[in-house]
Order: structure tokens, then sequence, then C-alpha cells
């Protein structure tokens, strides 16, 4: 028996998200359906980060156990071979056998683009913004988020632990403005919640008042939830 480590990029814009779900198009389910065909045997794929409908990667992380002799290298060939081209496996390495892609993981790392008016050449992985952003109160607003708090405010799954230790956001602008959000975990549509509570607070909708009262849970009013299409997860730390 054999773990074997992929480090993996794809485009989510087609995928209903990475984990697997019967009758619909995943990341996991593509590579799985690809690894069965390539070791014939059963092949169960642990991602690092189970990433939204529509989320992309450029460092997604996943394991298998597999019984195969196959070389990692030639696993890694010819797997490429098999996956759309919207997929692909950049590395591949023999891990322990203990190694868990998900729960090993100490942090996780995402970016989100936003493009001030259009772009037909990057809309794919941006989100198009027309609104005029006051940076300063964003980046004020964004000190809230940091440190270990309860996010189940800002997750669609209400009874999952809420509790995630929130790294860094730093905001980079050039002609795009890119969000960069570190975390020890994510839930279920957290990062897009943050980033549209921040758009909010950028163009006057709601205060860092109204930022405590979501994270504290008391009645606020509604923010933005930021489309898939921005986000990519780049790297995972271990």
């Amino acid at each position: 028996m054999r773990n074997i480590l992929l480090e993996i990029e794809y485009d989510g814009t087609d995928y209903f998200g990475w984990q697997y779900q019967p009758k619909k198009k995943t990341i996991q389910g593509t590579i799985e359906a690809a690894l069965n065909k390539l070791l014939q045997e059963p092949i169960t794929l642990f991602g690092a980060s189970r990433t939204d409908a529509g989320v992309s990667a450029q460092g997604q992380i996943a394991n298998f156990h597999t019984n195969s002799r196959i070389p990692v290298q030639k696993i890694q060939t010819a797997l490429n071979s098999l996956l759309p081209h919207d997929i692909y496996v950049k590395n591949a390495y023999g891990v322990h056998l203990i190694f868990h892609a998900r729960f090993d993981a100490k942090s996780k790392l995402y970016y989100y683009r936003i493009i001030f008016g259009r772009s037909p050449l990057r809309q794919r992985f941006a989100w198009e913004l027309k609104y005029h952003l006051d940076l300063s109160k964003m980046e004020r607003a964004s000190k809230l988020f940091l440190g270990e708090k309860d996010y189940r405010s800002f997750c669609s799954v209400k009874n999952e632990n809420g509790i995630v230790n929130l790294i860094k956001i730093n905001f980079i602008k050039s002609d795009d403005l890119i969000i960069e959000i570190e975390a020890n975990r994510f839930l279920y549509k957290m990062v897009r919640r943050i980033i549209g509570s921040l758009i909010d607070v950028g163009r006057g909708k709601i205060t860092k008042n109204e930022i405590v009262k979501i994270l504290s849970g008391k009645p606020h009013r509604p923010f933005l939830v930021a489309p898939a299409t921005g986000l990519i997860l780049v790297n995972v730390k271990y």
C-alpha cells in the first residue's frame, strides 16, 4: 500500500465544486474516475479544501492510497493524459501512509480578484465591480476578522463547528484588487461572505459596527455574498 500526494491546478468554473456528488460534475469525481481507470482499483481522493462550485485552484493538495506499483511520475503523466483540459496534476509524490491532505493542513491561502469595470478576457476568474470602493474603510474593517473567532454567521451550514483562526487579510492593489486571505480552515462559503461584507463596507452599505454584530451572531442587515468566479485556492501549507 502506498500513499500518493497530488498537487492540482484546475479551472472550477464548469464544476459543482470539489467534493464528489452523484450525477454531478465535480473535480474530485473527475479525478477519481481517471484514477480508477488508470490503476484498476477503487480510489478515494482526499482533498485539502472542499472548494465551492465555480471556485478554481492553483495549488489544491490531495492524496489517495493505492496498491498499484506504477511509479509515481508515470501515474502523474498517465493521469494527466486522462483528465480534461481544465484539470492538471502539477506534481505527484509518495508520502507517509498516515498523511492526510485535509487533516494535516496547517493553513490555506485564497486570493479573491476584483476587476473595476469590464474585462471579457479576465472575467472568468474575477468579480467585475461597478462600485467605487473606499479601500481604507475595507482595510480597517478587515482587522475585525483576524484571530480565532466563531464564523457560523459567515457560513451557509449553521450546525458545524464555527471556530476558525483567520491568520491574515491583505489588500493588493494594482489595476485590479486582490484580497489575500489565510486561515487554518474555512467554512462553506465563508471566504465569499467575508469578501462580500468587506465590499459592502467599501461602498458604504454597512459599517464596521455591523461586522461586529455579524461576528457576534446578533441581528444585522443583509450583506453581499461574493460570486465564486473571483476565488482561487492558491496553496495549502503543512
